[in-house]
């Protein structure tokens, strides 16, 4: 029987990768901190106790649920992780269909390396928890670890969990198809995509090249204006404007075909929108939420670190307790981040900087954040703000709009036709995807998003900028067009493009790039002239 139930498990860890991750600052320091306390020989004991914890406890997470951070310590197939059973095999599998079980699913490898991960920062905090009110001097913490084994702690939970059976948000969609007219070929043919037709595009992800006045800007008002009227304004979109130039009056035409809202976070007092409504209310689910909100703000503001990011943390479930499942405001946030450091004594760095910068008057918090989904949204973001409080302006924004969209069902394609419910345009993404963490943050919304209807186009200013060192975001992107470029290098175009039937016709494709002029690879690289919105907006006026 044992020798059969080896072969099993062998067979089974045949199928498996042998893992490599990091875990992030925080769960590194715990880890650290535990190993020490109890004089574990090796961290991965500690790492195994965590783990049984959280599942011993029934902690379950969901689908939509990440793990925030890879800048601590790594892990490789032989760093002995998961321990060894008969004949020094690894336990990975015996993990891995422990956590299948706790499931009730077959999971990935990327799937099973996520919620280990997950587990392992639930069990660091709750032991950490446990700790903070035991005396380590007569023994408490020796206590504690010996009670949980009394009552049977291992690597199973407490409590079977099946699959989830909670309902998930229902939002409205556009359901038909949606037909876009980018411009014109040389022969004076249209330029046309259907771009929620599956049989054409198995994602709707699009993404332009142009430098300065290329013509990337009035193109993309132009696609704006053709969803708005090609929908009845049903699909509604936000517009980052990073550079803010725009301004109501001259974009009165623009915002009226659109039936858009004008938003300056400046002159209209701050945006309605609370950013804190992103992390959960759910104590279960909250610290994850809460570390994401952290990395957040610590992406985007200088010089926060390891310890003002413990700071913020400590806060924010404190001002969370207090409010006892309401939703606290910015300037809520701040005021206990005042009251710490003036308690405290604690001179004002960069972390009081951040949190005064998004608390003074750029969120209108007593308001619902449905607004953001309700109605379109040109978000003009002045250059008087700090390019860093712009960043994070539109990352806040776009956390609530991936934890929000995350959470609603898969949409459900009819005849080919795959509904859509938002579209999402990031101006500037170049100043992002050059950011770490940053485009860390694009990768996932661009993966989660995917299959929940959202268009997100992205405007940079030249093709090399959709490779990052990190992540290819050109695999994620269906519909790529290049503009007029800086950079006219034949392989870098060729890979954001796509490879061609023709060479020879990608090249001279290359040479005819100008003002108002781009390229888009359908069947073949082409040449077209640019679709622009004051051409639209003059036969509008006439």
């Amino acid at each position: 029987m044992m020798e059969k139930i080896q072969d099993l498990l062998a067979a089974t860890l045949k199928g498996l990768k042998m893992i490599r991750f990091k875990i992030n600052e925080y769960d590194t320091d715990s880890l650290e901190k535990l190993t020490k306390i109890y004089k574990f020989k090796t961290d991965t004991v500690t790492m195994r106790i965590a783990v049984a914890i959280s599942l011993f406890n029934g902690m379950q997470f969901k689908e939509t649920d990440e793990y925030f951070g890879s800048n601590g310590k790594e892990f490789t197939p032989t760093s002995n992780v998961f321990g060894n059973y008969v004949d020094d095999e690894d336990n990975q599998v015996v993990y891995y269909a422990v956590m299948s079980q706790h499931y009730n699913r077959s999971l990935k490898n990327s799937d099973f390396v996520k919620l280990y991960k997950l587990h392992l920062s639930d069990g660091l905090r709750v032991w950490t928890e446990h700790l903070k009110t035991s005396e380590t001097i007569s023994g408490g913490h020796v206590k504690y670890l010996a009670d949980l084994f009394s009552k049977g702690l291992a690597l199973k939970p407490s409590v079977i969990n099946t699959a989830s059976t909670a309902s998930k948000i229902n939002v409205p969609e556009y359901k038909s198809l949606l037909t876009l007219d980018l411009g014109e070929y040389d022969d004076g043919s249209k330029v046309t995509i259907r771009l929620n037709d599956l049989l054409d595009f198995d994602n709707r992800n699009i993404a332009i090249a142009g430098m300065a006045g290329s013509g990337k800007t009035q193109l993309i008002k132009d696609v704006l204006y053709q969803i708005s009227q090609e929908t009845n304004h049903e699909l509604k979109f936000i517009f980052f404007d990073y550079k803010g130039e725009g301004d109501s009056k001259s974009l009165d035409t623009f915002l009226d075909k659109t039936n858009c809202k004008f938003v300056d976070i400046i002159q209209n007092g701050g945006m309605d929108f609370n950013p804190l409504s992103i992390i959960k209310t759910d104590p279960r689910h909250r610290v994850f939420s809460i570390r994401s909100f952290v990395e957040t703000i610590a992406t985007f503001t200088p010089n926060i670190g390891v310890s003002q990011k413990g700071i913020l943390i400590n806060i924010l479930n404190e001002l969370f307790d207090d409010f006892e499942g309401k939703t606290p405001s910015v300037s809520d946030l701040f005021e206990y981040l005042d009251k710490f450091y003036t308690e405290s004594n604690k001179k004002q760095d960069s972390l009081y900087a951040g949190i005064t910068a998004i608390s003074s008057n750029i969120f209108n918090c007593n308001t619902t954040d449905s607004s953001l989904l309700d109605e379109s949204i040109y978000l003009n973001l002045p250059p008087e703000l700090s390019d860093t409080l712009r960043q994070l302006i539109v990352f806040l924004v776009l956390d609530y709009l991936v934890t929000y969209f995350s959470s609603t069902n898969d949409c459900l394609p009819v005849d080919n036709i795959f509904p859509l419910r938002h579209v999402i345009v990031i101006d500037e993404a170049h100043i992002y995807l050059k950011n770490k963490n940053a485009s860390l943050a694009l990768e996932k919304m661009l993966r989660l998003l995917r299959s929940k209807g959202i268009v997100i186009i992205m405007l940079s200013q030249g093709a090399e900028d959709y490779k990052t060192k990190n992540f290819d975001f050109v695999s994620q992107v269906k519909i790529p067009i290049c503009l007029n470029i800086q950079n006219k290098d034949y392989k870098i175009i060729e890979h954001y493009l796509g490879t061609p039937k023709s060479n020879i016709q990608l090249q001279e494709a290359i040479d005819n790039l100008s003002t108002g002029k781009g390229i888009i690879n359908l069947n073949e690289p082409k040449t077209f002239k640019l679709a622009q919105w004051w051409k639209t907006e003059q036969v509008l006026g006439s």
